[in-house]
């Protein structure tokens, strides 16, 4: 009988830590119970079978215009009607921008990415970047716009909610102000920006489910120190894993409980 299907984007516009995220969720699962296989555009376009037995989709960190050039049309219905059907979209960092109604990157600066997006699982408009978690710097790709983001859970999430640290790098807050009326649960907020905005938020669709993060549960400590090797300027940015390294067991229990509100079976 086939395991049920995990699929993971690794196209253009996915960022080089998505092999993180494969390795983060799979080390959580229970052994032998899920096929994890990363997909690109063209099984999107031409694989008819790519959503059987398929529960998740995830759609990794990196950049949204890329997901916008090779899967808008044919393959964006794909994904909804699999959400739609019943599966679940996980998006990351970018992939939260790509999956709300509407995003506004950089708004009225020269490099704005604006409009509005296919999947809009999310009636909310992704905002970004968060300089003011990253000491006024907007996100450049480089390690001086990432961030120890303090985020807080809600009950939506967590009988318990908690703070914890988690790694923020370009990714974006949840604006709900001109919804009259949002279907969305709040699954965690920044804590340490004023008004407290949305990080992490879920929203049925169809007989599915789509799950939007803004910040990188899947980045341990540890994760954070590789992905510094190789920056000449290392000793200016390692505090940001020491911050991660400070609540690593509870970031660690919250991206299991994402997973768990995915519908996971976690060992």
């Amino acid at each position: 009988m086939p395991k049920p299907k995990i699929l993971i984007y690794i196209d253009a516009g996915t960022f080089a830590g998505t092999s993180r995220v494969m390795r983060a969720i799979a080390q959580q699962l229970l052994p032998a119970a899920y096929e994890i296989r990363a997909v690109m555009a063209n099984d999107l376009q031409h694989d008819t079978a790519l959503f059987d037995d398929a529960v998740l989709f995830v759609m990794p960190g990196g950049a949204d215009l890329p997901f916008c050039k090779a899967l808008n049309g044919a393959p964006n219905k794909r994904i909804r009607r699999f959400v739609e059907e019943g599966g679940v979209y996980l998006g990351i960092c970018a992939g939260a921008y790509y999956a709300c109604r509407e995003l506004a990157f950089h708004a009225g600066t020269d490099g704005a990415i604006c409009g509005t997006r296919e999947l809009s699982f999310v009636d909310a408009v992704a905002v970004g970047s968060l300089p003011q978690l990253t000491g006024g710097v907007a996100y450049d790709a480089t390690p001086r716009s990432a961030a120890a983001a303090e985020i807080r859970t809600t009950h939506s999430l967590s009988a318990s909610p908690v703070t914890l640290s988690a790694h923020y790098h370009g990714g974006c807050r949840f604006d709900f102000a001109n919804v009259a009326s949002h279907a969305a649960q709040i699954l965690a907020v920044y804590a340490g920006i004023e008004g407290t905005p949305p990080a992490i938020v879920s929203s049925r669709v169809g007989m599915g489910s789509a799950i939007l993060t803004g910040v990188h549960l899947e980045m341990s400590e540890r994760e954070c120190m590789d992905a510094l090797c190789g920056h000449s300027d290392i000793a200016a940015h390692v505090h940001v894993c020491h911050k991660l390294a400070e609540t690593e067991r509870d970031r660690l229990e919250v991206f299991r409980q994402l997973l768990v509100h995915a519908g996971l079976a976690l060992r």
